[in-house]
């Protein structure tokens, strides 16, 4: 199940993950406009193609990012539960942790199999969403995945009178057609714009797991969303736990793309506040007069996607985050960047206007998956991530009689298997491959007949070479490619 990030938010699935650039629509709704953010679907069995369809095929995931984000768990210690297929809790990730060889028939070579398909080591459960399994999700930190919207128990503003005005009916309000409550634009149907079928909030909700006692081990129950104990489990009070006056009143796509969002300015069905038709469908004619005096903060900045997903350590990088609403009225945005042991750091971009931002990342982080947000005051944007990997360096090379024992940095793990990625080869006349001996993160050894040449490594990270003469000849440095 998906749920609509930034501008529209359910608790449909906590997953970063954008869609694909399509034309604006100004169909109003049934249903709500699915052009930007994530539509709201539901599913719980999908395929490979369905993972990568979000993970990998979208903006904001470049194709490479997958495996620079497993690549870089390499050395560190595989967690308890793990979800590496042939991996044990407590050791160390190496490739064969989670690659699987096979001897090809036809060449008698070891070749890979298996490995690229998401589902040999990301399970599925059965009616339910596998994302709110997470410990993330378990602890109601519903925001750290679906960006601008409440936690549960965060304490932030909540009513204490009736659905009124300010706070829309959970199902068809009393104004023409229903206006005035969620289900006038929040209800099931095929969006013009995009084609996609939309389910309603009960279908999006519902379909999380949450509460239907199919997600082992979870503790969260239907208490989260229904009021049970007072009788009336569709109060409003309830969906004001994660979906509060705050964040709704700061829910607005930029419709013109000027790279602003001006409130009570923009084309209708493009948010909550766009203009006098978005106001009335929750508040009816209560801000027909001053549109501009709804009570908004800074709207919720968006990212859609980045210049690069990966970086290497030790050497500054600038990047450049496209998006939107990273800046509005006198509010700007700056770049909160999380590290694997939660600590942040943050970024002053270099330049900033309200579709893009240019950033410079520093050359001291240390190698792992980093979380990258916009943070705009209070207001933070939907997670994107950058890899910092390792950069792959030879330092020298030993050669005794046919033995190259070349020591370096970077060089992470070594399969000796077709297409692998891994290797080492030596260039004099033609280019052939050096039988591996052994293999570690700093040091390599391998059987080398050639005396001279240009001996390359090649690591999952990337690739480094260097000359080598005679026997009696020093070792000089040539180059270092790292591989994009």
């Amino acid at each position: 199940m998906k749920a609509k990030l930034l501008w529209r938010v359910t608790l449909a699935m906590p997953v970063i993950l954008l869609m694909a650039a399509t034309s604006w629509a100004t169909v109003p709704p049934p249903p709500a406009n699915q052009i930007i953010g994530l539509p709201d679907v539901v599913f719980d069995a999908l395929d490979e193609a369905g993972c990568r369809a979000c993970h990998e095929d979208s903006n904001i995931v470049n194709p490479g990012a997958i495996p620079d984000r497993h690549h870089v768990l390499v050395g560190e210690v595989i967690p308890d539960p793990t979800a590496a297929p042939f991996g044990d809790p407590g050791d160390a990730y190496a490739c064969l942790s989670c690659h699987e060889l096979e001897i090809d028939p036809d060449t008698g070579a070891l070749v890979f199999v298996n490995f690229r398909d998401c589902l040999l080591c990301h399970s599925q459960i059965a009616g339910a969403s596998v994302h709110h399994s997470t410990a993330t999700a378990e602890s109601l930190d519903c925001k750290a995945c679906h960006g601008p919207i409440d936690n549960p128990l965060d304490g932030h503003y909540i009513p204490d009178y009736p659905a009124t005005m300010v706070t829309p009916y959970t199902g068809l309000g009393t104004g023409p057609d229903g206006k005035g409550g969620c289900k006038f634009c929040h209800a099931a149907g095929i969006d013009d714009a995009t084609g996609i079928e939309v389910f309603d909030n009960s279908m999006t909700h519902h379909s999380t797991g949450v509460g239907q006692g199919v997600i082992p081990g979870s503790d969260l129950d239907c208490r989260l969303c229904h009021d049970l104990d007072s009788g009336a489990p569709l109060n409003i009070r309830r969906c004001q736990a994660c979906h509060g006056v705050n964040s709704l009143h700061n829910i607005q796509a930029d419709s013109n793309g000027d790279g602003e969002v001006n409130v009570g300015e923009e084309d209708p069905w493009y948010g909550h506040i766009g203009d006098n038709v978005d106001c009335n469908g929750c508040h009816l004619n209560s801000w027909r007069k001053n549109a501009s005096l709804l009570p908004v903060g800074p709207v919720i900045p968006h990212i859609d996607s980045l210049s690069q997903s990966r970086v290497t350590a030790g050497i500054e990088t600038s990047i450049t985050m496209t998006g939107s609403a990273f800046v509005n009225s006198v509010y700007s945005s700056v770049v909160r960047l999380t590290a694997p042991d939660g600590a942040e750091i943050t970024l002053v971009p270099s330049e900033v206007s309200g579709t893009s931002m240019v950033v410079t990342i520093p050359a001291g982080l240390a190698r792992g998956n980093y979380d990258l947000r916009a943070v705009k005051t209070s207001k933070v944007s939907n997670c994107a991530s950058i890899s910092v990997v390792p950069e792959v360096v030879i330092t020298s090379v030993d050669r005794v009689d046919g033995t190259v024992t070349i020591t370096g940095s970077g060089f992470c793990d070594y399969v000796d298997a077709t297409d692998s990625g891994t290797g080492v080869f030596i260039t004099t006349t033609k280019t052939i491959p050096c039988p591996v001996l052994s293999w570690n993160d700093t040091e390599i050894v391998v059987e080398c007949g050639a005396s001279s040449g240009t001996i390359e490594v090649h690591s999952v990270y990337g690739s480094a070479s260097i000359e080598v003469g005679g026997d009696d000849a020093p070792v000089r440095p040539v180059r270092i490619r790292i591989k994009r």
